[in-house]
């Protein structure tokens, strides 16, 4: 048993330890400061237009990740997906430049635009604090209150035997009593400890290969996804108007509770959380495989594709 606690012990600290690199591993910065980052990133990728050998030391200045330092906490953004696509424009013929270069600049400004969104919901508390007061006004809550009489009598017995035990500390009857008290400690201390290496050992969620969203698809309503998409369609951009138009029906699912929010996930990843036996997963599927053909395999994309696109939202409720 002592061998087992052992090495279960060694585990978590070498969790921790690897916990504790990977955040000092990314550099700390302010919303602020990482919009003004994404705008730097934004203008030397423009000059890649004339010059697209220099994808190459583009690649070297940006880092590998940052912590976001956001109201709600911190938020830690993955650059290695911008800089696989950076290094391989650097090294694409004439044919892949261009669309890789469009990618590439949708991307930079997708996370601007969710930073602006991500900051912006978050500084209105006086929207937050009047759904806390609504929702602490629910009946679930009418029962919660401060410690009994039960809770207040235990606390004074724990108190007294604490004093006598101070006092007292060679008498054999309270030394068995410290005992039972070392002892109820010593067991808690263990349950705690099976129940922390248990969560630790819970299979995390695969980090996505590709899209990286670092704030989640409800943060922005379903309908300025969607109109988003609708504009990109005037232009006749069918490829980035599905891309919105696929992260429209993400919101809409997200905010009616088919899943909780999470700032990474890849569009498999919704697909299988949703289940196959849900009324909504034929129209996630047909979202889902218009999406990878037209984005991720570089399909063509045309209008049509945008209105099939369009109608398998209106299936989900997107009117």
């Amino acid at each position: 048993m002592k061998q087992r606690c052992a090495i279960n012990s060694i585990l978590v600290s070498a969790l921790l330890a690897c916990f504790c690199a990977l955040t000092a591993g990314a550099e700390s910065i302010s919303v602020a400061q990482y919009r003004q980052q994404l705008h730097d990133v934004e203008q030397k990728i423009d000059a890649l237009k004339a010059d697209p050998g220099q994808a190459g030391k583009l690649v070297a200045e940006i880092p590998d990740a940052v912590s976001v330092t956001a109201s709600s906490g911190e938020v830690k953004v993955n650059y290695k997906p911008l800089k696989s696509d950076l290094a391989t424009l650097s090294s694409a013929n004439k044919e892949k430049r261009a669309p890789l270069m469009n990618q590439i600049q949708n991307y930079v400004q997708a996370l601007t635009n969710e930073a602006d969104a991500y900051d912006s919901a978050g500084t209105n508390l006086s929207v937050a604090h009047g759904k806390l007061t609504a929702i602490l006004s629910t009946k679930e809550f009418n029962k919660v209150r401060g410690p009994n009489v039960k809770d207040a009598l235990l606390a004074r017995i724990f108190r007294w035997i604490a004093r006598h035990l101070r006092g007292f500390g060679g008498n054999s009857t309270f030394d068995l009593i410290r005992f039972f008290i070392y002892l109820l400690v010593a067991i808690a201390a263990i349950f705690l400890l099976i129940w922390t290496i248990r969560r630790l050992r819970r299979p995390q969620e695969e980090l996505p290969q590709r899209e990286i969203i670092p704030f989640s698809p409800s943060a922005r309503s379903w309908r300025v996804w969607l109109t988003e998409a609708r504009n990109l369609a005037q232009q006749q951009d069918w490829r980035n108007a599905i891309h919105l138009a696929y992260w429209a029906g993400i919101s809409y699912l997200e905010e009616h509770g088919a899943w909780k929010p999470n700032r990474a996930r890849t569009p498999r990843e919704y697909l299988r959380l949703i289940g196959s036996r849900a009324a909504q997963y034929p129209v996630l599927a047909a979202l889902t495989r218009k999406l990878e053909h037209v984005w991720y395999g570089y399909g063509e994309a045309e209008e049509s594709d945008f209105h099939d696109t369009l109608s398998q939202l209106e299936k989900l409720g997107c009117r």
